[in-house]
C-alpha cells in the first residue's frame, strides 16, 4: 500500500506541475494569438523541413546497396529508377549525388523560413509582454512602488522577458516539429526492423527518470538565480544613481564589497545549477550511447546473417542519430524550461498584481474644479503599520492657500498624498468640490492638480520637453511665456542650443534652483486649478531659494495651494496654516497667529 501511496503521491506532483506549467502559458496565450499568421506558417515550414529531412539518408543507401553492391533498386523508393544501375551506373550515381544537393538545398529554404517566422513572432511577443507589463506597472498604486526596487523591476522587464521568449515561441515550435519528426522516424525503424526500434527505445525510461529527478532542483535554482540577479542589479541601479554621494563619504570601497557580496550569492547559484546541468547531461549522454552500442551491436550480426543491407543499415543508423538528437538535448531542454519557468513566473507574479486605488465603476469626469478641498474625518495608516493621520477634519476653500508645517513624519506629505489619490484613507473621505475624490475618474482627478515636488526630477531630453510634460500639445510661444513669468527665460535662452539643449540624467545640467525652476515651469503650463507644493525650496541657499519663491508666486496666484514646508518663513504670505504633530492638526490660524502663539519657537525647534 505504501508503495501504492507514493507512485500516486509522484503521479499528482508531475500532473501538478505540469498544470502549472500549462496554466502560465495560458497567461501568455492573447499575445501568441496575435502572431498566429507567423507561428503557423512557422510550424508549416518547419514540417516541410522535417519530412524532406526524413529523406536524406536514403540516396546513401541506394549508392551503397544498389552501385556498390549490385542490388536491385527497391520498388516502393523510385519505380522509375528499375534497371538504371546496371545499364547506366554513372548516371545513376550522378541522379543520386544530385538528390543529395537538391535535398540540402531545399531543407536549407525550409528551415530559413521557419527560423524566420519564428524569430519575427517571438520578438513581436517579446515586444507585447514588454509592453504589457511596462504599462501594467505605470498604473500600480504608490503602495506598490514603495515597496519595490528599481533594479528588480528592470531584471524583469529585461532579462526574463528575453528569457521567455524561449518558452512563448521557439520551445514550442521547436518541441512540436522534433516530436513529428520522431514519431515518424519511430514508424520508418518500426517498418525496417521492430527488435531493433523496440531496443532503440529502451533509453527512453531511463531519460524519463533522469528528467524527473533533476528537473525540480534545477528549477528551483534557477528561480533563486533569477531572484539573486535581480537583488544584483538593485545594488547596481542604486549605486550608479547615487555616485557623489558614494564618492563623497569616500564609500567606494564598500560599495564594491556590497556588490561583491550579492555577486558572488549569484554565481553560486548559478554554479549549482550548472553543476545539476552537468550531471543531467552526463546521465542522459551515458544513457543514450548505451541504447546506440546495443543497436550497432545487434545491427551489425543482422548484417553479418543477411538479414539486412549495409544500405539498411545506415538508413537505421541515420534515423537512430535522428530519434536520438533531440534526446541528447532533453538536459538542455530540461534546463531551458527550469530557467524560462522561473522568469515567466516572475513576470505573472507581477501582472497578477491590482492596483490597490481603483477606478470606481461610475466614476465621472472632472470638469469646472474650483479647487474647493475637504478632509472629513480621516484616518490613514500604510500596510501594517500604525495610523499617519488621525481624526483629520479640513476644509480648503477654492483659491485659498494653505501651509502645512510638521515635523518629520507628522503626516504631512501623506495628508497632501490622499487629494490626487495616490492612497486611499482607512477611514473618512477626501472630497473635491463637494464630492469624494472617488468618484471622479483617476485621470480627471490629477489632471486637476499641479505637483512641485522637494526633488525635481528632470528627464534626460530638451528643456521644452521638460516643460511640455505638463501639457503635451503646449506650443513654443506657451513654453516661453511660462519661463518668463518663472524668471528663468533669460537663464535657457542664453544656453548653447536655448529651449532645446539636451539635459543629462536627472537635469544635472543645471543647478538646484534652475531645476526647480524648470519644474515650477512644468506645473505652471498645466493650468490646474490646484498646486501641491511638496517642500520646494529645501536644500536650495538663499539665493536660489528666494528664485523659486518669485516663480512660485506666479504659480500660484487664482490657485488652491497646500504648501507643506519645514520652514515657517514660506508660510508668511499664505492665507492660514496647519500645523500637524503625530498625524493630529494641533494648530490652524492665519500666519501671524501661529506666529504669535506661546510655543511657536518649541514647534519651530521640532521641525528643524
Amino acid at each position: 500500500m505504501k508503495i501504492i501511496r507514493n507512485i500516486q503521491a509522484k503521479v499528482r506532483s508531475t500532473s501538478d506541475r505540469w498544470l502549472a506549467f500549462a496554466r502560465m502559458m495560458a497567461q501568455f496565450l492573447p499575445f501568441m494569438r496575435k502572431q498566429k499568421r507567423r507561428l503557423i506558417l512557422a510550424q508549416l515550414f518547419g514540417l516541410a523541413y522535417i519530412m524532406l529531412g526524413m529523406l536524406e539518408p536514403w540516396p546513401l543507401k541506394l549508392i551503397f546497396d544498389c552501385v556498390f553492391l549490385d542490388k536491385e533498386v527497391p520498388l516502393i523508393l523510385v519505380p522509375f529508377l528499375q534497371g538504371l544501375p546496371e545499364s547506366h551506373p554513372v548516371l545513376f550515381l550522378n541522379i543520386l549525388i544530385a538528390s543529395i544537393i537538391l535535398i540540402a538545398v531545399i531543407s536549407g529554404v525550409f528551415y530559413y523560413f521557419e527560423q524566420l517566422f519564428t524569430s519575427m513572432a517571438g520578438q513581436q511577443v517579446m515586444a507585447g509582454v514588454r509592453l504589457a507589463l511596462y504599462s501594467h506597472l505605470q498604473y500600480l498604486s504608490f503602495s506598490f512602488h514603495d515597496r519595490r526596487r528599481t533594479g528588480d523591476l528592470m531584471s524583469r522587464l529585461t532579462i526574463d522577458i528575453r528569457i521567455l521568449r524561449d518558452i512563448l515561441v521557439s520551445m514550442p515550435i521547436d518541441g512540436s516539429t522534433r516530436s513529428l519528426m520522431a514519431v515518424g522516424v519511430i514508424l520508418v525503424m518500426l517498418f525496417m526492423d521492430v527488435q531493433l526500434t523496440l531496443l532503440a527505445l529502451v533509453a527512453l525510461p531511463i531519460l524519463a527518470v533522469l528528467l524527473r529527478k533533476y528537473q525540480r532542483p534545477m528549477k528551483q535554482t534557477f528561480r533563486e538565480q533569477r531572484a539573486r540577479e535581480g537583488e544584483l542589479a538593485n545594488v547596481a541601479t542604486e549605486v550608479l544613481g547615487s555616485m557623489k554621494v558614494i564618492q563623497g563619504f569616500t564609500r567606494e570601497e564598500a560599495e564594491i564589497e556590497r556588490f561583491q557580496k550579492e555577486n558572488k550569492a549569484s554565481l553560486r547559484k548559478g554554479l549549482r545549477g550548472a553543476r545539476l546541468e552537468a550531471r543531467f547531461k552526463w546521465a542522459s549522454e551515458l544513457a543514450v550511447a548505451v541504447a546506440t552500442a546495443a543497436v550497432i551491436g545487434v545491427a551489425a550480426r543482422r548484417v553479418l546473417s543477411g538479414a539486412l543491407s549495409p544500405g539498411d543499415l545506415l538508413v537505421f543508423m541515420a534515423y537512430l542519430k535522428t530519434f536520438y538528437h533531440p534526446l541528447r538535448r532533453v538536459s538542455k531542454t530540461a534546463e531551458r524550461m527550469a530557467r524560462v519557468t522561473a522568469s515567466g513566473e516572475r513576470i505573472i507574479d507581477l501582472l497578477k498584481i491590482q492596483p490597490t486605488v481603483k477606478e470606481s465603476p461610475g466614476a465621472i469626469e472632472a470638469e469646472g474644479i474650483t479647487g474647493e478641498v475637504r478632509y472629513e474625518d480621516l484616518t490613514f495608516a500604510y500596510p501594517k503599520e500604525t495610523p499617519v493621520l488621525m481624526d483629520i477634519d479640513l476644509h480648503i476653500k477654492p483659491k485659498e492657500r494653505v501651509a502645512i508645517l510638521g515635523s518629520t513624519g507628522s503626516g504631512k506629505s501623506t495628508l497632501v498624498s490622499l487629494l490626487p489619490r495616490f492612497y486611499d484613507p482607512e477611514e473618512g473621505r477626501v472630497c473635491l468640490d463637494g464630492r469624494d475624490v472617488k468618484d471622479y475618474t483617476l485621470t480627471s482627478l490629477r489632471r486637476c492638480i499641479s505637483f512641485v515636488f522637494q526633488e525635481p526630477f528632470l528627464f534626460a531630453t530638451s528643456i521644452a520637453e521638460n516643460i511640455r510634460y505638463g501639457k503635451s500639445n503646449a506650443t513654443p510661444d506657451e513654453i516661453r511665456e511660462v519661463s518668463k513669468k518663472v524668471g528663468i527665460d533669460h537663464i535657457i535662452e542664453a544656453l548653447p542650443a536655448g529651449y532645446d539643449t539636451l539635459l543629462s540624467e536627472r537635469g544635472s545640467t543645471l543647478s538646484g534652483g534652475q531645476r526647480q525652476c524648470v519644474a515650477i515651469a512644468r506645473a505652471m503650463i498645466k493650468n490646474a486649478p490646484i498646486v501641491i507644493l511638496d517642500e520646494p525650496t529645501t536644500g536650495l541657499d538663499n539665493l536660489s531659494a528666494e528664485l523659486v519663491m518669485q516663480a512660485l508666486e506666479q504659480l500660484m496666484e487664482g490657485k488652491t495651494v497646500l504648501l507643506i514646508t519645514h520652514q515657517f518663513v514660506n508660510a508668511r504670505n499664505m492665507d492660514r496654516v496647519i500645523v500637524l504633530r503625530e498625524g493630529r492638526i494641533v494648530q490652524e490660524g492665519h500666519p501671524s497667529q501661529i506666529l504669535a502663539m506661546d510655543d511657536i519657537y518649541q514647534f519651530q525647534s521640532e521641525i528643524k
